[in-house]
């Protein structure tokens, strides 16, 4: 029981230094009348995880590039795809993804909540980077993609699906990003009170993007479930395991 006491006066001196140094970030800014984006990142040193953007950009579009065939490739299959029909509407739902992934981390910059930030950050970070390595040591594709001219299909609808067949190569699919990236956004949803007015909308939202994944073609059942695997395992790792260290990682410096 002491040691318990110890430790929670411990994390309470560091919740206030943090606010403390938050405090002092706010108060330089008033007497000043500017935002200083060097301050800032000094004291908040976590929001230069955001360089992973342009990194992960360049390395999908790299590897994209490299492995744009699918000849040699594992073909992702299940019996379940045959009984999975195609439908075009949920395309829309398929490209919110985008700003589904950076509804949360701005959120979190907005309220001042630097340790579920690091969280999030890092759950992409790894998540999508341990997806990419395995796409690239096990190069792998799908084959699902129905001949757009042969179904029957709204003309915009059409135009967004072509769209994004030919932005995205039916290779580089197992597991989904997409679906790594939606349990990100779902269990940072769970991380604080910052998303609790939205909570079960994320979810939804998540879950909607999710199977859209394979309605459209997008993705094989099984790239599917590989992504739920990653995202749960990452989840244990950085929600349970490293949260400590999260929260540290995730404090504003003096």
């Amino acid at each position: 029981m002491p040691n318990k006491a110890n430790n929670d006066i411990r994390e309470l001196q560091e919740e206030l230094l943090a606010l403390q140094a938050e405090l002092k970030v706010r108060m330089e800014q008033v007497r000043t009348g500017k935002f200083s984006y060097r301050a800032y990142i000094r004291s908040h040193p976590y929001v230069l995880l955001f360089l992973y953007l342009p990194v992960y950009l360049i390395w999908f579009m790299a590897q994209e590039y490299l492995i744009s065939s699918v000849d040699g490739c594992f073909v992702s299959y299940l019996p379940l795809d045959d009984k999975i029909p195609f439908l075009p509407g949920f395309i829309y739902a398929y490209i919110t993804w985008y700003p589904l992934l950076l509804l949360p981390p701005f959120v979190f910059l907005a309220k001042g909540d630097g340790p579920a930030f690091t969280r999030y950050a890092l759950f992409i970070i790894f998540g999508f980077s341990i997806s990419l390595l395995i796409c690239a040591l096990f190069p792998n594709c799908q084959l699902l993609r129905p001949d757009l001219n042969k179904t029957e299909i709204g003309n915009f609808s059409r135009f967004i699906v072509a769209g994004v067949y030919g932005a995205d190569t039916p290779t580089n699919v197992l597991p989904s990003m997409h679906v790594v990236g939606c349990l990100g956004v779902i269990f940072s949803a769970f991380d604080g009170d910052d998303l609790r007015r939205g909570r079960w909308i994320l979810v939804f939202w998540g879950l909607l993007v999710s199977v859209s994944t394979v309605f459209v073609k997008q993705h094989s059942v099984l790239d599917l479930l590989t992504g739920l695997v990653l995202g749960f395992l990452l989840w244990i790792v950085i929600y349970g395991l490293l949260r400590k260290a999260t929260d540290r990682l995730g404090r504003v410096r003096i």
